[in-house]
C-alpha cells in the first residue's frame, strides 16, 4: 500500500496571527492571502523538539481538525504573532509536575488523584490506567486526566515513600 504524504511548510516571516475581537478564537493570514479562522497550534514533537515543528490546525465543520501546514521554527515571525502562538502552545501543553501524591483512590471506575504539584495542590481523575499513563522513561511518566489536562512525574525515585507506595499499589 502506498501513502502519499507531504507537509506544507509555512514561512513564519510573512504570517499574521491574531485573536478575533472579543473572542478566544485565533485567525491566521498566510502570505499568499489565505485566511483561516479558529486555528490551533500543536507541537509535532512536544518532548524532543518543543520549540520547532509547530503544526497549524484549522477547525472545520463538525469539529474536525485539519492541518493547514507546519512551521519548522518560529524564528522570524513578527513578535505579536509569535506571542499568540507561544501563549496558545503554553495553554495546550500546560503540564504541572507532581511532587507528592496525597491520595490515589478509585471512584466510579476512575482513579482519583490528590496531588501536590509545582503549581499547587490539584485533584484530577484518570479513567483508564493503560491508556492515560504514559511511561516516557523508566522513571518519568505523563498522565492525562479525564478533562484532558496533563501532569508529569519527572522522576519516580524522587517522590517520597508514601507517594511511591500509592503508585505501586495501583499498578
Amino acid at each position: 500500500m502506498t501513502h502519499n504524504f507531504s507537509i506544507r511548510w509555512l514561512d513564519p516571516t510573512g504570517v499574521v496571527i491574531e485573536r478575533m475581537p472579543d473572542s478566544v478564537v485565533v485567525r491566521i493570514r498566510l502570505p499568499n492571502g489565505e485566511v483561516y479562522e479558529d486555528v490551533q497550534f500543536a507541537r509535532a514533537f512536544p518532548l524532543s523538539h518543543a520549540h520547532g515543528y509547530i503544526s497549524v490546525l484549522h477547525r472545520q465543520e463538525r469539529d474536525k481538525l485539519v492541518e493547514i501546514g507546519m512551521f519548522r521554527t518560529l524564528e522570524g515571525m513578527p513578535e505579536p504573532s509569535r506571542r499568540i502562538v507561544e501563549e496558545e502552545l503554553e495553554r495546550r501543553y500546560f503540564t504541572p509536575v507532581i511532587e507528592k501524591i496525597y491520595a490515589l483512590t478509585e471512584e466510579y471506575g476512575q482513579h482519583r488523584w490528590e496531588v501536590e504539584t509545582d503549581r499547587g495542590r490539584r485533584v484530577f481523575y484518570v479513567r483508564n490506567w493503560r491508556d492515560n499513563i504514559h511511561e516516557l522513561s523508566p522513571v518519568r511518566y505523563l498522565i492525562v486526566a479525564v478533562d484532558g489536562s496533563r501532569y508529569e512525574i519527572r522522576n519516580l525515585n524522587a517522590l517520597d515513600a508514601h507517594s511511591r507506595a500509592l503508585l505501586e499499589n495501583l499498578g
